[in-house]
């Protein structure tokens, strides 16, 4: 520190402050957010902390200074929270088994909020539904579906869906090329939110899938978070809604605990990899992404922020031959597709 200059040492002292606040935010998958809701709000920024930890580690190292070492150990520390988010992955490929592929996507009611004339709403609704269809992909699980506008998928001939009232009728639906056993719906009190499970008979075997979304965050893109006039507000739906998400896990994780079947949750979870609500429903799952993804794990772009919020996690004993995040623009989130072999 003493052989820094006077700009050196405001990197450092920068430096450390992002090392300490990488190393708090290791905890937070640990703690409830009804414990202490204020610290979960860390695990949305995460990904910016980690980036910017990195960039120290290249500052130092291209200054020839040893002070590379301090985000340098934290970043190596925490390097299976870094491959939650970014991951290299070999292409080998399990033998055996039944393979099954699985797309999770949330469809943003079709972006009918988004466009103002019947045209547009329909062109989009009509390349959503021509995309998923032509994936090839044998089950689909939508988040913020509608059943307003009639539709089929081609080849999909099993269906369940659950749709709350109103004037869009939005929820979750599941689309199976394999027969559906049983399916029923997981709700949610006092949110618009909820999840849904289907029993899918694939040749001799059955497996419950889990489409969930968890509860949203109000954030309008267009705001800029420093400048929010009613920070105290803002806060408090954080914190109201990281324990909705809580409560909202809990309910979900209770009902797989009971499944008489091997399962795989898919769905929008609305908090990252770094977050209470995802450790505590992944539980003893497999994560697809960190099995068989690569690159940057995005799923959801906020004003430049990159998440992944959106997950499909199977059985420990399944095999993940496959992962991608298909970048694709028709909402607000990219689809995101799984194959893995059924032992």
């Amino acid at each position: 520190m003493k052989k820094l200059n006077f700009f050196d040492k405001l990197i450092y002292i920068l430096n450390s402050i992002f090392a300490f606040i990488l190393i708090l935010s290791y905890l937070i998958p640990k703690i409830k957010p009804s414990i202490l809701s204020s610290l979960s709000f860390l695990s949305l920024l995460i990904p910016i902390i980690f980036v910017v930890n990195m960039f120290f580690v290249v500052y130092w190292i291209v200054k020839l200074k040893r002070q590379f070492l301090l985000s340098f150990i934290i970043l190596l520390l925490g390097f299976n929270y870094v491959k939650s988010f970014i991951n290299f992955s070999n292409n080998s490929e399990y033998v055996g088994g039944d393979k099954i592929s699985i797309m999770s996507y949330n469809i943003n009611v079709f972006n009918y909020n988004k466009f103002n004339n019947e045209l547009e709403q329909k062109l989009s609704r009509d390349s959503i539904i021509e995309y998923s269809s032509k994936q090839g992909i044998d089950i689909i699980s939508f988040q913020e579906y509608s059943n307003k506008f009639s539709f089929e998928l081609e080849s999909y001939p099993y269906k369940f869906e659950s749709v709350r009232g109103g004037y869009l009728s939005f929820g979750q639906a599941t689309f199976s090329k394999f027969p559906i056993y049983s399916s029923g719906t997981i709700k949610f009190e006092n949110s618009n939110n909820g999840a849904i499970f289907t029993d899918i008979i694939i040749n001799r075997d059955t497996i419950r899938i889990y489409n969930a979304h968890l509860q949203s965050f109000k954030f309008d893109k267009s705001l800029n978070v420093p400048v929010i006039d009613n920070a105290e507000k803002l806060i408090t739906d954080l914190n109201n809604t990281f324990q909705k998400q809580q409560s909202q896990a809990e309910i979900l994780l209770f009902h797989m605990s009971n499944s008489p079947y091997k399962v795989v949750v898919s769905g929008d979870f609305n908090n990252t990899a770094f977050s209470y609500v995802y450790n505590l429903i992944k539980s003893d799952l497999k994560d697809s992404f960190v099995e068989k993804g690569n690159f940057l794990g995005q799923t959801y772009n906020y004003n430049s922020i990159p998440l992944r919020i959106d997950f499909i996690l199977v059985d420990k004993s399944f095999k993940v031959n496959d992962f991608k995040i298909d970048k694709v623009d028709f909402t607000d989130h990219y689809p995101i597709i799984s194959e893995f072999s059924v032992n």
